[in-house]
């Protein structure tokens, strides 16, 4: 496989293979948070055929597939010529039930992992009496390794694509990270990003000895009305969190239909 250089160079293989005009699908889409720390590190690779292009993200464990491509098949046939060494992992985004899509990708050799499903509001958010709360902090250097630690042993690195702590990091210096701290003690924190009109939820965690005394809302609260000129908000929740999908109904999301279907190729 190859080297990905540069945005530009992805950018060009979109371009080609809409330039076939057989269809276009993708599972990729570019993050300036994330992604070029992939290219400096070199860890993005690629391999291209006739109507499609893979993207591997090696992972210290497994790796993440992406395509671009005219049609599901073009994918299955490139796939079929690689020789990958760990699980793969491919995110399979869709409306609906992704029937057709996960048929095909099981007959690539991968299973069903977990899905995600998206859930968003449309309209201001921040309601007139919220305040940020005096106890909310934007995260600094210092709280960084810690909430990348949080991360690591909370989430599932296999389907909730976790940062590496140079973008958690950024996400400090940028003012996207809030926490609530009891003297030394992380009580909770929780990251979202505004972009343009759009607030996007990343990741939000109370420790355990913290739950049910109203932190959590204090840092959604926050965060809102950081984001108060935001017209619609987002985040990704997995299927089977209930207690997550529930709060976030109590806050007027709802789900859209989108799922992220989290496949596996075992190795």
């Amino acid at each position: 496989m190859h080297k990905v250089n540069s945005h530009e160079q992805i950018q060009a293989f979109m371009k080609h293979i809409r330039s076939l005009r057989k269809g276009f699908i993708t599972n990729f889409y570019w993050d300036s948070n994330k992604h070029p720390y992939w290219l400096a590190e070199g860890t993005l690779k690629y391999e291209q055929g006739e109507a499609c292009v893979l993207l591997i993200h090696n992972n210290s464990n497994f790796s993440n597939l992406y395509y671009m491509a005219t049609d599901l098949d073009a994918v299955a046939t490139l796939l079929s010529q690689l020789d990958v060494e760990v699980d793969l992992i491919a995110d399979i985004i869709c409306k609906g039930d992704g029937e057709q899509e996960l048929a095909t990708f099981n007959s690539m050799g991968f299973h069903l992992y977990r899905s995600l499903f998206r859930m968003s509001h449309a309209g201001a958010m921040a309601q007139v009496d919220w305040e940020k709360d005096d106890i909310v902090k934007y995260g600094m250097k210092e709280d960084t390794s810690i909430v990348y630690r949080l991360l690591l042993k909370n989430f599932d690195p296999l389907c909730e694509q976790l940062p590496s702590l140079m973008e958690v990091e950024d996400f400090a210096k940028r003012r996207q990270l809030l926490v609530i701290k009891d003297g030394d003690n992380l009580c909770g924190f929780l990251i979202a990003e505004l972009t343009g009109v759009t607030w996007y939820l990343r990741y939000w965690y109370i420790s355990p000895n913290y739950r049910n005394q109203g932190i959590g809302a204090k840092l959604l609260h926050a965060s809102l009305v950081e984001g108060i000129a935001s017209k619609r908000q987002l985040l990704w929740v997995l299927s089977d969190n209930e207690n997550a999908i529930k709060r976030y109904k109590h806050y007027g999301f709802s789900s859209e239909g989108m799922y992220d279907y989290v496949m596996i190729k075992r190795k």
